[in-house]
């Protein structure tokens, strides 16, 4: 259970990086959660055998001066490594149609999500910490101003998304867990704790849902 600066750290990532070393994650499966009450939350509710599934992706929103090329195939591939209805009713939201207001009706609608955009990270204000939409910012204050009581699950596909407020380690106000998604209500949530390119990106996705969809049959 660590505390202050040691927060940062991936402790999930511990091992011997040599040939035939061991690591943290061969013999534990590791998880954060930042207080027992969203732990207590976490743990409350059944799962439905059918899942409502919102993909979000916003490749250049105003004012961006770098294009991320891989939102789109990463919003196709998400689509394509799912399984499909009635296990998963599937809504995409193409980078043309991810707004401030589309992103959040498909927060409130969907109990599955999957963002996969640039982020702004407000160390000072973490609050304002936003995912970055065609046309405003989806901030950290307007998530967790929603109930997400009932939602499972959301893969954040951004720059350290799990990473928070240096000026306050024992804070866990980021976009990715206490004043965020898992206050709001989100039971499980996948974020960054660091900056990840197009390659990285792509091996994770692939690679998580094909397990996510191998445990769904």
């Amino acid at each position: 259970c660590p505390t202050s600066l040691f927060n940062f750290l991936p402790l999930h990532a511990a091992g011997e990086y040599r040939a035939n070393g061991e690591s943290l994650s061969q013999q534990y499966i590791s998880s954060y959660t930042p207080s027992l009450t969203v732990l207590i939350k976490a743990c409350g509710h059944d799962r439905s055998l059918s899942v409502s599934f919102a993909a979000i992706g916003q490749n250049h929103p105003s004012g961006a001066s770098l294009t991320l090329d891989y939102v789109e195939p990463e919003l196709e591939l998400v689509q394509i490594l799912l399984p499909p209805p009635p296990t998963v009713s599937f809504t995409k939201i193409t980078s043309v149609d991810a707004m401030k207001s589309t992103a959040l009706c498909a927060l409130q609608d969907n109990t599955w999500l999957h963002f996969t955009c640039h982020r702004t990270q407000k160390y000072d204000e973490p609050f304002n910490s936003a995912f970055l939409m065609c046309d405003q910012l989806l901030s950290l204050l307007n998530i967790t101003q929603m109930d997400l009581s009932w939602h499972q699950f959301a893969f954040l596909s951004a720059c350290e998304t799990a990473v928070g407020a240096f000026s306050m380690p024992d804070e866990v106000i980021h976009l990715a867990t206490a004043a965020g998604l898992q206050f709001a209500g989100v039971k499980s949530v996948i974020g960054t704790l660091w900056k990840v390119n197009n390659s990285t990106v792509q091996c994770l996705v692939d690679a998580f849902y094909k397990t996510f969809a191998g445990m769904a049959k």
